[in-house]
């Protein structure tokens, strides 16, 4: 074997090895709901997108500071203002089902829900984002 032989096969087996060892270090698991991560307005939605909850979770988003925000609808019924949790401190708009409000609790099946957000400082430049979520019995 002449001795340039002998440097292909071991750049060849380096190659190999390296390629396994970043294959074994990559994370394996779902890299994150691109549409979130990706919108400089949302931080969080609540529950995140495709998880399964219990009939009172908590349901809205958690937003970037410069935004503002509403929740339209979950599962299709309309969240009234006065009943959703709007905390401008923490960025948050957030809907508890309860006795006496809209919805007393999450129905259980797959239940989809709607976020209107905006910049404070331009209120007309609304947008909306869209996720759905399992509720357990």
């Amino acid at each position: 074997m002449t001795r340039r032989n002998a440097l292909v096969i071991s750049v060849m087996i380096g190659v190999g090895v390296g390629i396994l060892v970043l294959t074994a270090l990559l994370p394996t698991r779902n890299p994150g709901d691109v549409s979130v991560d990706t919108n400089p307005a949302i931080s969080e939605l609540l529950p995140p997108r495709d998880d399964t909850v219990l009939p009172q979770a908590n349901v809205g988003a958690i937003l970037t500071a410069g935004w503002a925000g509403e929740i339209l609808h979950i599962g299709g019924t309309v969240i009234p203002l006065d009943q959703q949790r709007i905390q401008k401190a923490l960025n948050s708009i957030i809907f508890r089902p309860d006795e006496g409000l809209v919805l007393d609790r999450l129905p259980a099946q797959e239940v989809c829900t709607t976020v209107r957000y905006w910049p404070v400082r331009n209120p007309d430049r609304t947008a909306t984002i869209d996720w759905c979520f399992r509720v357990d019995g």
